[in-house]
């Protein structure tokens, strides 16, 4: 049972084939330039990739298949990327790949350390990062403390990118879809 642009999260996909590979290459990052004089076998290969890690071992070898049967070599390199990614290294890379109930659980957890960062008072103010490039820049030399602190500002900045990362994919599906696949 080979999946359709339907069996994907998303409830407001483009009618026309153009529109839905655009909406695809922008939801998994792939660059438009390599759908140039794409079909309905790339828009397949790029569903395949949205549901792979949800999949049975029979229908990610016939993914595989569809993906490998595409003319384009750049572009069977970059869903074949994003497929593995996504299913053996990092979901996280992908959070297009996440079906609706871990999407929701991913953003629970980056608000909680945003709301736990916020109560301790850890933030990354204009102000106190010139001031710290001020230091840092006089004594020519990054002390430990000053190191300390642009890890957690590094780490709150990333949580709260990720964060809002993940609430525009749940802001992208506006409406809990459910597939057969997930």
């Amino acid at each position: 049972m080979k999946p359709t642009i339907n069996d994907l999260p998303y409830p407001n996909i483009p009618v026309t084939l153009q529109g839905q590979l655009n909406k695809l290459s922008d939801t998994i990052g792939i660059r438009r330039n390599l759908l140039i004089d794409a079909g309905e076998k790339e828009l397949q290969a790029m569903c395949y990739v949205v549901l792979y890690r949800h999949l049975t071992q029979q229908q990610r070898q016939m993914a595989m298949k569809t993906i490998h049967s595409i003319k384009k070599r750049a572009l069977i390199g970059a869903l074949i990327d994003k497929t593995l990614d996504t299913t053996f290294v990092n979901p996280q890379w992908g959070v297009w790949s996440l079906t609706n109930d871990e999407l929701i659980q991913d953003i629970a957890s980056h608000e909680q350390i945003q709301y736990i960062a916020g109560l301790i008072g850890v933030g990354a103010s204009g102000m106190s990062i010139w001031e710290l490039v001020q230091k840092v820049v006089k004594a020519r030399a990054v002390g430990y403390k000053q190191l300390a602190t642009l890890v957690i500002w590094g780490f709150v900045i990333w949580n709260n990118k990720e964060l809002n990362k993940s609430r525009n994919e749940l802001k992208n599906r506006t409406q809990i879809n459910s597939s057969r696949f997930y």
